[in-house]
């Protein structure tokens, strides 16, 4: 049985669309780091969210079936006072999901962005300074959580308030909460634009560099979730229709969660958007002038020889055409944009483009 009513239907619904997207944004990042062998150090961590995240979701639709989203006068129906224990508990468990599924969420995205700050110690100095922040802010937050009612199960039973259990008042959680949300804001916004400043002077292609800060600017939408919980924290205090209230808490909190997962993992999929715009699964084109292609030392060299032909005459003249391609052999996609800030660094050692025109006189 289940009580599915109130607010509880977009609870769910919300709750499993981005569930949905999350999953399958990732699904497709693990199939673009493996397929490029570019597997790497923040892979590693957004999959390690995927544990904690999965609570989330647990707590969120196993809530909205169980009475998250639901006003006291449909508690009081007969048959569905069980359900308001059972919503408590499902909210802790949202709670607890909520802060141990966003710091290897986030951390992800800034090891990312680390990565490709490599070598700048400032941009450096400051990611770090800013995952120590939100680490230690939710787990501040997670720690106040489990203490907040002591027993644990005082948070939602009310025998075990009957036999001297107890709660923190609402007011200390709704802190907390406020908190650790502006934490999360504040860290967003400036893990979203640091690469502004990180990629300003780099001489590269506009849309480029446009697509580059883009990309790792999404988690601005993630910090938007976050602002509206906000406005929705509030409810917290609320002793009248508690578990109503709290549906948008619930709402935004995971959107926060999910968009950050979501966002996290389109970063990494600019091979994926290269071969959907160019209609081909590499990065290299075949065409009549270079069809004679070969590795030497790591390096990829195509050349093509033309050769005028020549005649009876005494003197004539023919001219050669060698082109030649290189290219670093193996370039891994997660370090595409690292790639670019390097080469301003070191020109020419990524792509050398030789034209040369020999003349072969005849007698």
């Amino acid at each position: 049985m289940a009580i599915y009513t109130d607010a509880a239907p977009s609870l769910a619904g919300s709750t499993i669309m981005l569930t949905v997207l999350a999953f399958l944004t990732y699904g497709l990042r693990v199939y673009c780091r493996l397929s490029r062998k570019s597997w790497a150090v923040e892979d590693w961590i957004m999959t390690i969210a995927t544990i904690p995240f999965a609570v989330l979701v647990a707590g969120c639709i196993g809530g909205a079936f169980n009475g998250i989203g639901i006003l006291n006068s449909t508690f009081a129906k007969p048959g569905n006072e069980k359900y308001e224990a059972e919503g408590k508990k499902f909210f802790l468990i949202f709670e607890v999901g909520y802060c141990s599924a966003i710091i290897p969420i986030k951390l992800s995205i800034s090891w990312m962005l680390i990565r490709v700050a490599s070598g700048r110690k400032r941009y450096l100095y400051i990611q770090y300074a800013v995952i120590a922040t939100f680490v230690i802010m939710n787990i501040i937050a997670l720690i106040f959580i489990l203490i907040d009612c002591i027993p644990v199960e005082a948070a939602w039973s009310e025998e075990a308030l009957a036999n001297g259990g107890h709660c923190q008042p609402s007011y200390v959680l709704a802190d907390v909460y406020y908190a650790c949300t502006a934490v999360n804001i504040l860290t967003d916004w400036v893990t979203a634009f640091l690469p502004i400043p990180l990629l300003w002077n780099v001489q590269i292609n506009r849309n480029t560099k446009i697509s580059i800060i883009g990309l790792m600017g999404l988690g601005v939408f993630a910090s938007l979730s976050a602002c509206i919980r906000l406005k929705y924290t509030v409810a917290l205090t609320n002793q009248d229709n508690y578990l109503y209230a709290v549906a948008d808490v619930v709402i935004w909190g995971f959107a926060e969660n999910a968009l950050g997962m979501i966002v996290g993992n389109i970063a990494t999929l600019r091979p994926l958007f290269r071969i959907l715009r160019d209609g081909r699964t590499s990065d290299y084109t075949k065409s009549p002038i270079f069809q004679n292609s070969h590795r030497t030392g790591g390096a990829m060299y195509s050349k093509s020889y033309e050769l005028a032909e020549h005649g009876q005459s005494v003197n004539h003249t023919a001219i050669t055409t060698v082109l030649e391609r290189e290219r670093h052999s193996s370039i891994s996609d997660g370090d595409s944009q690292k790639e670019i800030l390097d080469n301003v660094q070191r020109p020419g050692q990524t792509e050398i483009l030789v034209n040369r025109q020999v003349t072969v006189a005849y007698d």
